[in-house]
């Protein structure tokens, strides 16, 4: 088979390059990125399998490639690939689901702490003073790998209570203080809400126009999910008027870099981040492990 590794994963993959199950496979690996329609066209021209991160791969390019037969996605989220086109051509999608878990995690709680200490307001002139991660309630929003390790880290903090949404309960993480509420009465209730879901044709403004309505007033916002799940006209009139104190975000509608005149970058209520919350090289080991892992299996079988 030919195989494509259509960009870096920016990890060193020679050790999983050199295993013997490739050994009677072609194997291209591309070291520069590329968003180019023509160039991924021709990157992935005769290939059977593709390993990608989060490069768009919609069906104008795939379908151009008429002897594709998996794609192994180095990413968590699948919103990028053009699932349908993949389901109609018995093309196999495999992801690395969890490889961030632990990222993204860490960077929500970042978000949190910067909140909190009114990061920005502060600067080397200006003393603001803050709160303490206490006595608050926060909303997590999605219960999957991302929110239950978000939930791990906050339980070194005394005398928070956490609020859960998620599709299905988790009786197993309930306690005290660690509380399921229906997805209304976490928005009335919790100063600080927290978004771990995929987006998906559910999830697109998941946070609209009813929900900002019901949020208390002054609640901190964060994102690191995808941007589509909080409508950003909704948004803005909720920043404009401090019915959101902050929003944190490190996703946007639209993958970055974003342009000079983005308007969520002119508020000083917002703070983001360029979709950094996956990017540790902790992270980029452990994709590159999952995806190969699946890859073998994949060839084996």
């Amino acid at each position: 088979m030919k195989i494509v590794i259509l960009e870096p994963l920016e990890t060193d993959i020679s050790p999983f390059l050199n295993n013997d199950i490739l050994n009677n496979h072609e194997v291209i690996s591309y070291k520069i990125k590329s968003t180019k329609k023509d160039e991924l066209i021709k990157r992935i021209d005769n290939a059977d399998i593709v390993i990608s991160d989060n490069t768009i791969l919609s069906e104008e390019i795939l379908s151009k490639d008429k002897n594709l037969k998996a794609l192994f996605i180095a990413f968590s989220g699948l919103d990028h690939i053009d699932l349908k086109y993949c389901k109609e051509k018995n093309i196999d999608v495999f992801n690395a689901s969890g490889y961030s878990s632990d990222a993204v995690a860490q960077l929500t709680l970042m978000f949190i702490l910067m909140a909190l200490r009114k990061f920005n307001e502060l600067s080397y002139k200006n003393k603001v003073i803050g709160n303490e991660l206490t006595n608050l309630k926060i909303g997590l929003i999605g219960m999957g790998n991302i929110g239950k390790e978000v939930l791990s880290l906050l339980s070194i903090f005394k005398n928070l209570t956490i609020y859960y949404y998620s599709l299905s309960r988790h009786y197993d993480i309930e306690k005290e203080n660690v509380i399921y509420k229906n997805k209304e009465d976490l928005l009335k209730e919790a100063d600080i809400i927290s978004l771990h879901i995929p987006l998906n044709g559910n999830t697109i403004n998941f946070l609209d126009e009813k929900e900002f309505f019901l949020m208390k007033k002054g609640v901190i916002l964060i994102n690191t999910a995808r941007g589509k799940i909080v409508s950003k006209k909704v948004l803005i009139k909720s920043l404009d008027n401090k019915k959101v104190s902050l929003y944190l975000s490190d996703v946007f509608e639209k993958e970055p870099p974003l342009d000079d005149n983005y308007d969520l970058l002119k508020y000083k209520n917002v703070i983001t981040t360029p979709h950094i919350g996956f990017y540790t090289k902790e992270a980029m080991k452990k994709r590159a492990k999952i995806i190969f892992g699946k890859l073998y299996k994949y060839l084996k079988n």
